[in-house]
């Protein structure tokens, strides 16, 4: 792995992106507005700013302004982000998404008896009482800070489950899981007392 900064400070595998940092955006003209590579390091962030006589003037917030921030990935700053390889061979990468399609949904009622929608991607999805999780269920005590993993590859079009460790386990269709195994839509997923059910979202 070749690993190169770019002049924003941000480090990225020079073998995969070459030239290219995948953290900064290219340069773009929106009409009188262009967004440029001034990043804020305080909020991970692109700050565009307006064109002409105001070269300096933040255009957030402008009327008709087409400028807006770009999230930069806090990963750029510790070696790049993973690169989810598609197997049509699209392996375009999209600093905002980091090219992860939505594959799933965990729907529950624990945390609201109206219903709650969490999205599941293509690769790791970690479950965990941590705000840093991706999925994080933060007011169930008897859930791990990182408690459980679902893992999507669409060259295998599985999604496994694995429980990391946790200290209460996790369950599948009431089934105490020990090992890593292969979910199916519709399974019961419960970890602590709150339940979920998985849904996999059809392919097309």
């Amino acid at each position: 792995m070749a690993i190169k900064v770019c002049k924003n400070g941000h480090k990225y595998d020079a073998s995969i992106y070459g030239d290219k940092c995948p953290c900064c955006p290219s340069t773009i003209n929106t009409g009188s507005f262009e967004i440029g590579q001034v990043d804020n390091p305080d909020q991970h962030t692109h700050v565009a700013f307006g064109g002409g006589d105001n070269p300096t003037t933040p255009v957030f917030g402008v009327e008709n302004a087409t400028a807006r921030t770009v999230p930069v990935s806090p990963a750029c700053e510790t070696g790049g982000a993973t690169v989810i390889r598609h197997a049509t061979g699209d392996n375009t990468y999209d600093s905002a998404t980091s090219g992860r399609k939505l594959v799933g949904i965990l729907v529950s009622y624990a945390q609201n008896p109206l219903g709650k929608i969490y999205e599941l991607y293509e690769g790791r999805n970690v479950m965990g009482r941590a705000a840093t999780c991706d999925i994080p269920i933060l007011n169930d005590s008897k859930i791990s800070s990182q408690h459980l993993l679902i893992l999507y590859r669409e060259i295998e079009n599985v999604f496994w489950l694995a429980d990391q460790n946790s200290s209460n386990g996790s369950f599948v269709n009431g089934n105490f899981i020990s090992d890593r195994i292969a979910i199916n839509s519709g399974d019961i997923i419960t970890i602590g007392d709150t339940k979920f059910v998985f849904l996999a979202i059809p392919q097309f």
